[in-house]
Order: structure tokens, then sequence, then C-alpha cells
């Protein structure tokens, strides 16, 4: 199976390039499985970051013929050959397919993404802790959404985030709804402040291309709308 692998090493080229590599495909092997065989047989110096390998982690978030995947759970049979690999787009490129982050989990600290309660907030007996039932409407209002594996996929395809700098990015947004729809939360008037600006909930174009890149079906689309009702209510 063909493959074309978009590489850069900052230190020595002076713009990426594609590379072309043909794996020996075998039955159920994963695009990550292929980078595996390419470095083991063709190319040594390819760089890609894995880590738990079972579509848990995120660290093998890359961009599949045009689309974020998690490199691990992709198989090739569900590809049509030749299958081009790219690093994850709108983040720094450390080497290759391997992406710097930190522009990321910068915009996810921006909204202050931990939670902030108080142990008897909703039950008034001091000293017990908050409970939200699992069949609560509370409760149903977030469980979707707190899923997040922090892949920068989402980040990866959303047009806004490529030509808004001071844009929040859908990650950091969800993780914004998650703690504003807390019943227990103590921070959420704070928290809506923090996304209502010009960077935040209202710059989001409704495109819907994070939903579509989220591999384990996050809507962060639904939280920006969430959180603008929220921000108008408050």
């Amino acid at each position: 199976m063909i493959f074309r692998v978009r590489c850069f090493d900052p230190m020595t080229d002076a713009r990426p390039a594609w590379r072309r590599y043909t794996v020996d495909a075998e039955p159920r092997m994963s695009v990550l499985d292929a980078l595996f065989w390419i470095l083991e047989h063709e190319d040594g110096s390819l760089g890609f970051r894995y880590s738990c390998r079972a579509g848990m982690c995120g660290s093998c978030a890359m961009v599949v013929n045009g689309r974020e995947a998690l490199a691990c759970r992709l198989r090739l049979e569900a590809l049509r050959a030749p299958v081009h690999v790219e690093p994850l787009r709108s983040l720094p490129i450390i080497k290759d397919l391997v992406v710097d982050m930190a522009p990321f989990f910068d915009t996810y600290g921006a909204v202050d993404p931990f939670y902030v309660g108080e142990p008897a907030a909703m039950t008034g007996s001091a000293g017990a802790p908050a409970v939200v039932r699992p069949d609560s409407g509370a409760r149903g209002l977030v469980e979707q959404q707190v899923g997040c594996i922090s892949c920068g996929a989402c980040y990866s395809a959303c047009p806004v985030v490529a030509g808004h700098p001071g844009y929040l990015g859908p990650a950091a947004l969800n993780r914004a709804y998650v703690l504003a729809a807390d019943v227990r939360e103590t921070a959420g008037r704070d928290r809506v402040r923090l996304v209502s600006g010009d960077g935040g909930v209202h710059a989001c174009h409704d495109v819907g291309s994070c939903v579509a890149a989220c591999p384990v079906d996050v809507n962060p689309l639904l939280s920006i709308m969430r959180l603008r009702k929220g921000a108008v209510d408050r």
C-alpha cells in the first residue's frame, strides 16, 4: 500500500515535503501500525507520537487523507490508496507528524478548566459532599460532552482557529461548557465571562468541522451554542 507522508525537520528542511513509502499491509493493520512498519523498514528517522495504542489518550491524532483521525484506530481497509498522512493543522511542527501542542493547551488553560465547588453546595449539610445523581437532568446536560481526550483533532479541523489567532477553539469552549453546566460549580459567571469575548463562543462560525473530527463523539458545537445561550442569560 502506497503511503505519502508529509515530513519536515525544522533543523534541516526549508519547508515540508511529501515522502513516498510502500507498506506491506496486513489484515487489520492500522495507520499507526503502518507508520511503525515504515519506521522499522524504510525510514528510521520518521517522527510520530503515540502512547496507549487503544484510542484513549489522543496522542496519535493526525490528518489522514485530509481528515483528522486517531492513527491507532483507523484501519487501512477503510482507506483508499494512496494514503496521505500529515501532522495536525494550526500547530507548530516539531518533526514530521509530531506537533507542539502548547498553543492548544494554552487556549484550554485560558478558560480556567478546573472545577470550583463547595462541598455542601447542593445538600445544605455542613461537610457533606455535593452529589449529582446519575439519572438526574443536570447530569444529562454534560454526560456526552465530558469525554474529551484533548487530542487536538477539533482544533486542527476548525477553520476559525486557522484564521483567528485569538480564538479559544472547540476543545477549550467544550470544557468551559462542561464546567459551567455543572450545577455544583461556583465559578459559572466568571467562566462565562472568559468565553464571551472576541475569541470566545461568538467567534465560532458554526461550521461543524469539530463535530466531524472528534474521535470520541463529543459535540463541541453543541457546547458552544449552549454557552452562547448561557452568556446571554447571565
